[in-house]
């Protein structure tokens, strides 16, 4: 196949949904496939980049527009000078947006990691008034209409579990049809024990002694930091927390820990490199995943689990697709701070070196890029045959 793919974030920036498109596109290169990539530009990093049969465009521009507005733009100026393809991969409403204003003959394969507009609508009551609340309040209704249009527009929508589904089908009834179900992955060359949890300790400079706890998250309002540090101030003393990333609420984060009394037992570490991403993984006794609304699929969650690293997490969204095959007690019963401190002390009770090898041969199984691949592989190639079929009509319009 001749895929051309278009993504509002790629590697090597680090998010669920940049992992997600660069990772898919080079297994779907190293299986044959012929993959053009439009993504955005990187300082340092040349405008075209060819690895094998992958070929990444850094050009699509970022300016003063809206990333809402701007990504549709930049992807229909940049796609209607490419092609021709066999099928076209959109990660998100915007470029989806983009590509179908092109008129590529080529069906629209749509991969819905999220809905923007019910995260901006939960985001808008959480923030502070503010430059960032603004924005929300004038980025819903845009990111409606973009969602609603990429539906339509569609001739199969990808999400990466059953709770995306859930949500796609209750806002778009009409689309049910085109949703195909796919999974995310994880590197587990990677992501893995590597040479165990005390070296890692080592090289981060972590207490040996002490068990540890490690969360992976945005400082933004749904990720649910301020339940965790709420568990921390329930949790012994003899329990250490590290918060690796950034966002809107660090410095409110950093106040609530102080607030709590648990400062001397939480370090907020920020935005790390990827090599130490991985040694923060390792180090943990547990992970803990304590999201309050729409974990569409729960990247750091397999990542992880192929580290060798136990998780716990709150029932919300994706999160029990993943957690409850392993062990039904990684998910806490609720996602307030009482449940998450006792989900925690549960699993520190029975996450030994048994169950971290568990974890590791689970993430393995079910999550390896190797496996998941062809899930992608087959979605893309029935998307092509669908159109070539006179049966197809209603999936084309």
């Amino acid at each position: 196949m001749r895929v051309l793919v278009a993504s509002g974030t790629w590697y090597p920036e680090r998010n669920g949904v940049a992992r997600v498109a660069s990772e898919v596109a080079c297994e779907l290169a190293g299986r044959g496939h012929e993959i053009t990539a439009l993504t955005p530009r990187v300082d340092g990093l040349p405008a075209e980049q060819r690895q094998g049969a992958l070929t990444i465009r850094r050009v699509l521009r970022r300016g003063r527009l809206p990333l809402t507005i701007k990504d549709v733009l930049e992807t229909t100026s940049h796609a209607g000078r490419l092609g021709p393809f066999d099928v076209l991969l959109a990660h998100g409403p915007t470029t989806l947006v983009g590509l179908s204003r092109v008129g590529l003959r080529a069906p629209l394969v749509y991969v819905y990691h999220a809905s923007h507009p019910r995260e901006l609508r939960f985001m808008r009551t959480r923030l502070p008034w503010g430059r960032e609340r603004a924005v929300a309040y004038l980025n819903e209704p845009i990111t409606r209409v973009l969602e609603r249009a990429a539906v339509r527009r569609s001739a199969r929508l990808l999400v990466l579990s059953e709770y995306s589904r859930s949500l796609l089908e209750a806002d778009h009834p009409e689309s049910a049809s085109k949703v195909y179900l796919v999974s995310g992955g994880v590197d587990t060359g990677s992501f893995s024990p590597a040479d165990g949890m005390l070296a890692a300790r080592t090289r981060l400079g972590v207490d040996p002694d002490r068990r540890f706890l490690v969360t992976v998250r945005r400082a933004e309002p749904r990720m649910g930091l301020e339940q965790l540090l709420g568990a921390m101030a329930l949790l012994e003393d003899d329990i250490s927390l590290a918060v690796v990333g950034g966002g809107l609420l660090s410095d409110e984060l950093r106040r609530l820990s102080v607030g709590l009394g648990v400062e001397g037992r939480v370090r907020l570490v920020g935005r790390v490199a990827e090599d130490e991403l991985h040694d923060w993984y390792r180090a943990a006794d547990l992970f803990v995943l304590p999201t309050v609304a729409y974990e569409g699929f729960g990247m750091a969650t397999v990542e992880a689990l192929a580290s060798g690293t136990p998780v716990v997490g709150t029932p919300v969204g994706a999160t029990p697709e993943l957690l409850e095959p392993l062990d039904r007690r990684l998910v806490a019963h609720a996602a307030d701070a009482p449940s998450l401190t006792t989900a925690i002390r549960e699993a520190l009770g029975f996450a030994d070196d048994a169950f971290r090898t568990r974890c590791r041969e689970y993430a393995l199984a079910r999550f390896s890029w190797g496996t998941v691949v062809a899930q992608w592989e087959r979605a893309l190639m029935e998307s092509v045959e669908s159109t070539r079929s006179p049966l197809s009509s209603s999936l084309a319009q």
